[in-house]
């Protein structure tokens, strides 16, 4: 089987946030199942002419317009399934797709429906898969998609190491992560060491804004972006993710479970069931005390391999977040699709 992913984001190097993440992983997985992948995606530089390379192990097409280039690259790339990530103007992807008479799979990976530049319809030649519960219930609501769950694939070996528990680790410093909050419990909670990191491609002014905050407040640590993660949890008593975005699913917390990091959470999105037992989840909304003192009971009780660590470990490793797991579903819902086009 040959498949094509398309997306109107950037990838890897260029590009490094959740999507392009589990993309990748994913894609390497796959090819290890003797499956050939190719990715389209947009050119850091719009001005610059489509080039491909293969720094990832696998052929990328970066093009200043996905939609546009689609058409070459599915020649080019022969795929017998062409594979939709969400993102902006995934309308008009899915329009050209059709258009190119090859298999078409959508995989939506948030939630964020005003950025379709056009609607989702319900049709029996596209195959919708959700990364969580929670994306395939808002888009059925939405659109009335009825979509497979696939959830993101989490490659073990480049998360799981063994761990200090020194530190309360914040990533990707942004609003729609929740760093004002963040920021407050630093704040309120001198004694405790944080480390924030960065991850999306932050704007100069609010790094230097948030950078300085955190050297004002003198127990928090300014990281940049690093692709290496187990230096990060292998230093990490708790995960702090109190995200004010509605998550469609939150890999981190899987990354950090593997550890048997257990997770502070907001209640936003699958964040609730993406924590499960291996954490605790408090009202975006809930007075600071409350999030002080899940804070406080965390970080007390999770100071050694115990329960919460053994209950996170375990939740990361439950059946449906299962890496051969997640490979044999996704590629049986093609072989499905394949069967039916």
């Amino acid at each position: 089987m040959r498949l094509l992913f398309v997306t109107t984001f950037g990838h890897l190097p260029e590009l490094v946030g959740g999507l392009q993440t589990t993309t990748d992983e994913l894609a390497r997985a796959l090819e290890r199942h003797g499956i050939d992948v190719g990715l389209l995606c947009a050119a850091a530089d719009p001005a610059a002419p489509a080039i491909s390379d293969t720094l990832c192990g696998y052929p990328v097409v970066r093009a200043s317009d996905p939609a546009a280039a689609m058409p070459a690259a599915i020649a080019t790339l022969q795929p017998d399934v062409v594979i939709l990530q969400t993102g902006p103007g995934l309308a008009k992807l899915l329009v050209v797709a059709l258009d190119a008479a090859v298999p078409v799979a959508v995989y939506l990976h948030n939630v964020e429906t005003a950025e379709l530049g056009g609607v989702l319809l319900p049709d029996p030649t596209v195959l919708y898969i959700a990364n969580s519960a929670f994306t395939a219930a808002r888009w059925r609501v939405a659109f009335g998609l009825d979509c497979a769950v696939v959830l993101p694939y989490v490659e073990p070996g480049a998360y799981e190491t063994a761990t200090t528990r020194e530190r309360i680790l914040f990533v990707n410093p942004t609003a729609p992560k929740g760093v004002e909050l963040a920021f407050e419990l630093a704040a309120a909670r001198p004694a405790l060491p944080f480390t924030m990191v960065e991850s999306w491609t932050l704007d100069p002014v609010w790094r230097w804004f948030c950078a300085e905050r955190a050297a004002r407040l003198g127990n928090v640590e300014w990281l940049p972006p690093t692709r290496d993660m187990r230096a990060l949890y292998g230093r990490t008593r708790l995960l702090l993710m109190p995200s004010v975005w509605e998550e469609s699913y939150g890999r981190s917390i899987t990354e950090a479970q593997l550890s048997g990091i257990p997770v502070l959470a907001s209640r936003r999105g699958n964040l609730v069931d993406t924590v499960g037992p291996g954490g605790l989840a408090v009202d975006l909304h809930a007075p600071l005390e409350d999030w002080l003192a899940a804070l406080d009971r965390l970080w007390s009780e999770a100071a050694g391999e115990g329960g919460w660590s053994v209950a996170a470990r375990a939740h990361a490793r439950r059946a449906d977040a299962d890496p051969d797991h997640i490979v044999a579903r996704f590629l049986g819902l093609l072989a499905q699709h394949l069967g039916r086009a």
